[in-house]
């Protein structure tokens, strides 16, 4: 009876270690595979070893590779999100506002106009700007911080640019496209941002970046690191820019923090993290002439942790729990006061930390998260110009770093604009504002194939 158990046991053994080694050759799982259901690289196949096998760690990781690989997971753990949603009492208003990425943005009729028009004036005009003073970087504050701003403008030509373009990251020689776009929306997009930029005075700059979600970023972040991510819009705006126009490759400025294993990109949220838009921040407000403040001893530092941000809240993993993300909350030091417009000139007093904000999205712990129709701050710091800063929920930890640079900040994002309860347009609060300079901050989900900047931000001018 024993040698029989024991060769059932036997065969039982080798049975599986067969299945194993079956999966192991068939697997189309052996390098590294990204979830962005749940921001993190997928458990690949364990090698088959003795010590493993003895030491019980074979056991573990291949549990942990056919919890990661059954059929249908992804359309699983989908649908149990969508059940999870349906027997929620809560209700999606209740939170973050994120609008969609548009499926095919050309089938909005308004886009088409717009990209005809402003591509058509970009390339046989010759865009206009009152700022013709300097197109190299100041040279008086370079060794005050250590990210000088150095933007090259040089002329371009339609054709030195690919017909379809994007952010990438290229590891061990191999190029993986993060978000593509095509070129004719990044040239109607620097169209709208010479518009924007013909209404400053003289010496006044528009900065302008893309930020890659973490959902594409953390591709890099959870990669070897050996390369880079980097983008190609930047390139062709400060070609087909006005001479104040000059636009920053987010990605290739925060490859070096990630290489360093900085925190610049949250896990369990969409967004980067404060010192990934501080990093941002120093290179656009150099490029302005401004010296950039200092980001441990100009603010007060708050932390919450454990924080699970959006991406948990829509896939609550245990990954995710044993991963949590840690939120900086910064608060200026310098004396000043956030408002937000009601009616006219009539507005509300605001926290600039709104601490009610839910615990999935605390990210709009600042500013009270998006919202219009206009919000700025009034500070007591010595300074004497005004800037405005367009941006989604990117910008919501970026806008503290300036107001230390400027007297008036102020901040708009187009979805929430409403020209009544302003009463004016984009191109008067300008002028009535006195903006000298203008910082365009998105995240990749609103820039180029979408209506963020094209229709919204284009429209509102008049």
């Amino acid at each position: 009876m024993k040698k029989i158990v024991y060769i059932i046991f036997v065969s039982v053994w080798i049975g599986f270690l067969s299945l194993c080694a079956i999966f192991y050759i068939s697997s189309p799982s052996k390098k590294d595979e990204f979830s962005k259901e749940e921001n993190r690289i997928l458990a690949n196949f364990p090698e088959v070893s003795f010590d493993n096998i003895i030491s019980g760690d074979f056991g573990n990781s291949i549990e942990a590779y056919f919890l990661d690989h059954f059929p249908k997971r992804n359309l699983i753990i989908d649908n149990t999100a969508k059940i999870k949603d349906f027997m929620s009492i809560a209700t999606y208003d209740e939170y973050l506002a994120i609008s969609p990425k548009v499926e095919d943005p050309l089938d909005n009729k308004d886009y088409l106009e717009n990209i005809d028009d402003l591509i058509n004036d970009l390339i046989n005009n010759k865009p206009d700007t009152d700022d013709d003073s300097d197109s190299e970087p100041d040279t008086d504050n370079d060794t005050q911080t250590e990210y000088p701003a150095i933007v090259e403008k040089q002329p371009g030509n339609i054709n030195d640019f690919s017909s379809t373009m994007g952010i990438y990251m290229n590891v061990n020689n191999k190029k993986t496209a993060l978000y593509t776009f095509s070129r004719d929306s990044a040239l109607a997009i620097t169209g709208v941002l010479n518009k924007y930029a013909a209404l400053l005075p003289t010496g006044g700059k528009l900065m302008f970046t893309v930020v890659p979600q973490s959902a594409n970023a953390n591709l890099f972040v959870n990669s070897s690191k050996n390369g880079e991510m980097y983008s190609e819009y930047d390139e062709l705006v400060n070609a087909f820019g006005s001479n104040n126009v000059y636009a920053f490759d987010a990605a290739q400025i925060l490859t070096k923090a990630i290489k360093q294993d900085k925190y610049v990109y949250f896990r369990t949220d969409m967004h980067w993290t404060p010192y990934g838009s501080y990093l941002v921040y120093c290179e656009m407000a150099k490029r302005a002439g401004k010296t950039p403040c200092n980001y441990t001893t100009d603010f007060d530092i708050t932390i919450e942790e454990p924080f699970l941000g959006t991406y948990y809240r829509d896939n609550p993993t245990s990954y995710m729990r044993e991963n949590a993300d840690k939120l900086e909350l910064l608060m200026p030091k310098c004396t000043f006061e956030w408002r937000r417009i009601v009616s006219g000139d009539e507005y509300k007093t605001i926290d600039f930390l709104n601490f009610n904000a839910k615990a999935n999205d605390r990210y709009t712990v600042y500013l009270g998260g998006p919202a219009g129709p206009w919000t700025y701050t009034m500070a007591d710091n010595g300074e004497t110009e005004n800037c405005l800063v367009i941006t989604d929920s990117f910008g919501l930890g970026y806008i503290p770093f300036l107001v230390g640079n400027y007297k008036e900040v102020h901040y708009y994002d187009p979805r929430y604009f409403n020209k009544n309860a302003t009463g004016a347009n984009l191109t008067q609060l300008i002028e009535k504002h006195q903006i000298r300079d203008i910082y365009v901050v998105v995240g990749d989900l609103h820039s180029f194939d979408s209506s963020f900047i094209l229709n919204y931000a284009l429209n509102q001018l008049q």
